[in-house]
């Protein structure tokens, strides 16, 4: 596909609002065949063409760059690129990577076609939600700047480095380190949210080492962790 189009149907799909999931969800193909095309490594076929003019209410003329269009993203196919702003962190390497870091949450692509999304809903792996205890903030008993102080190490660490990616992990550690604080306040090993702590480790040594699989098997870990706590928290309670 011409690269031009290619860009086109990346900036239609932004002024829509709409992630490539969601996109794809929309056509009923996958979200790796609308990586592919933004990518200009392959091109909508002539109905999922016809779709996308219905979607963005334009022309087939339109769709297709017959007219001058403004591109997003650096012209250059083999730069990264970076987006820091009030609308959040928002990073693509030219491997195909992504990760966006906004008050939605987080979501990244991987190019072999994994995805995560970390957001107020829960946790999602490839589209699979992943069980997380939800906390009431309001209770918190500590006063310690964890989140901001994460944050502030992350844009520090990334912007000197140029590594956004995957050193965006270290954001989960959020979440889990409120619910340790909840936990510890209530005194109770259960309500901790260790499946997250899973989800760190799981993407740590999928990302650095490979191990998608078998390292899936983690999450064997959980029914076995929430057992001894809810063992040991009914104990004390008694």
């Amino acid at each position: 596909m011409n690269i031009e189009i290619a860009n086109k149907l990346l900036q239609l799909r932004k002024e829509k609002g709409l992630s490539q999931e969601q996109l794809a969800q929309k056509l009923g193909i996958s979200r790796q065949a609308v990586s592919k095309w933004e990518r200009a490594e392959a091109s909508p076929d002539t109905d999922n063409l016809i779709e996308l003019a219905k979607l963005y209410d334009i022309s087939l003329d339109e769709l297709l760059l017959h007219e001058p269009t403004k591109k997003i993203i650096d012209d250059k196919e083999d730069k990264d690129y970076v987006h820091v702003g009030f609308d959040g962190i928002h990073v693509k390497e030219k491997e195909g990577d992504e990760v966006h870091v906004s008050w939605d949450g987080i979501h990244a692509n991987e190019n072999d076609g994994h995805i995560v999304d970390v957001s107020k809903e829960g946790i999602f792996i490839d589209g699979e939600k992943k069980d997380l205890i939800h906390h009431n903030l309001e209770n918190k008993k500590y006063s310690f700047p964890f989140s901001a102080v994460i944050f502030s190490l992350f844009l520090i660490y990334a912007v000197i480095t140029n590594e956004w990616d995957p050193i965006w992990i270290v954001l989960l550690s959020i979440p889990t380190f409120d619910s340790l604080m909840s936990a510890i306040h209530k005194r109770k090993f259960s309500k901790f949210a260790y499946p997250l702590l899973c989800t760190i480790m799981y993407l740590w040594i999928g990302i650095y080492n490979g191990y998608w699989h078998p390292g899936w098997v983690i999450y064997l870990s959980v029914p076995c962790y929430y057992s001894v706590a809810h063992y040991l928290d009914h104990r004390k309670t008694s």
